[in-house]
């Protein structure tokens, strides 16, 4: 018996150290959670501060925050998200869809800021909490991250001005952007899968190697849109209102500035995309894939208008099956498509060219076909 008493004490003191191990991670945890806390007030504070300096010092000490706490990781993205709500709001009375004169060429620091600290993020750590944005006016924003997509899944941006941003490898899968403003921005290599954006402004948009399965675009403007890194367009990509490359004119890069441009990516992926009711007018779509794709809405189970595809270049593209029923094609560039069963029927077709294009068993009743070529006089 007491024989066994050194090892009882042994067991006391290791029980007892153990405590103290223990008592001694619970105190520093207070004591961090307590610094933390002190951190995080003193950023929010300096949020509303009216030195830039400040302001800027309180966005990235809240990035920091949310890299060392995880439990502090959702707040901190609320609060960044209401500061652009708040301070780089869209005007109520602002048409987004055009840039004011004298429009400087970057955006607020503070606004740059808030979005790089957001696009640097953790997601896992946000807890099912979306990025809410709606209406905040981030025109000019950069986000190009060369390690990682930024992190934007199912955020909030409905009616936001993201005009003339950079915006390429976004994940955008599930994000509301219905009414958003894109035009002109660089928006390549991004992921918009399931996306929600009827009524964006796109217009002269680079969305090269997006990819867009299952997204919504109804009535989306894809004015003079750049889908496709191996197209040039003239005079100059990004030029709102510029004349866009006539049909069976726009160049390959690697033809174009003397044959020493190359390729900068591929096409968008449009795969069970709706168009309905989209202006893809003078829009740059050569080899794209439109499996799945409506063009135009089913009169039995929806009233909708046809997309509008006036002057698009839709040469090598697959069309099958598609559903352009009355459909505004006139002038656009169909060479060497392949719309075997597709649906002309009652489509604007005029001064169309679909010279080598496959068109067996595609249907032109009622379709308006004057100085439209390639097309058999019985089809």
């Amino acid at each position: 018996m007491i024989a066994s008493l050194p090892g009882f004490a042994a067991l006391l003191a290791l029980l007892f150290t153990w405590m103290q191990v223990t008592q001694t991670g619970k105190e520093l945890r207070i004591t961090e959670q307590g610094q933390i806390t002190d951190r995080f007030n003193a950023a929010v504070n300096n949020l509303g501060s009216t030195s830039l300096d400040e302001r800027l010092g309180g966005i990235f000490a809240l990035g920091r925050i949310m890299d060392d706490s995880a439990r502090d990781h959702p707040t901190v993205v609320s609060v960044l998200s209401a500061y652009l709500r708040t301070h780089a709001a869209v005007p109520a009375d602002s048409n987004t869809a055009q840039a004011e004169s004298g429009e400087p060429s970057s955006p607020r620091p503070d606004v740059q800021a808030v979005m790089t600290v957001l696009g640097n993020r953790r997601p896992d750590f946000d807890k099912g909490s979306p990025v809410d944005l709606r209406r905040t006016s981030l025109r000019n924003v950069q986000l190009n991250s060369l390690t990682h997509m930024a992190p934007f899944r199912e955020a909030v941006l409905s009616g936001a001005d993201l005009g003339r941003s950079s915006l390429s490898d976004l994940d955008l899968r599930g994000a509301w952007l219905d009414g958003v403003n894109l035009s002109e921005a660089t928006l390549t290599g991004s992921r918009l899968d399931e996306a929600f954006l009827p009524g964006a402004n796109l217009s002269y948009a680079d969305l090269s190697g997006s990819r867009f399965h299952g997204a919504d675009l109804k009535e989306v403007n894809l004015t003079g849109a750049h889908l496709c890194g191996d197209t040039y367009m003239q005079p100059a990509q990004g030029s709102q209102g510029a004349e866009m490359a006539l049909p069976g004119h726009a160049r390959s890069l690697r033809h174009a500035e003397g044959g020493h441009g190359t390729a900068v990516g591929p096409c968008a992926d449009l795969t069970n995309a709706q168009l309905i009711g989209a202006d893809l007018t003078n829009a740059l779509l050569p080899n794209m894939n439109f499996t799945g794709t409506e063009f135009c809405p089913d009169p039995s189970v929806e009233v909708g208008s046809c997309a509008i595809l006036r002057n698009a270049v839709l040469s090598k593209s697959d069309l099958r099956g598609a559903h352009l029923s009355g459909a505004s094609l006139n002038g656009a560039d169909l060479r060497n498509a392949d719309a075997r069963n597709t649906d002309f029927t009652n489509a604007d077709l005029r001064n169309a060219d679909l010279s080598g294009a496959k068109i067996s068993g595609a249907r032109f009743a009622g379709a308006k076909l004057k100085g439209a070529t390639g097309i058999p006089s019985s089809p």
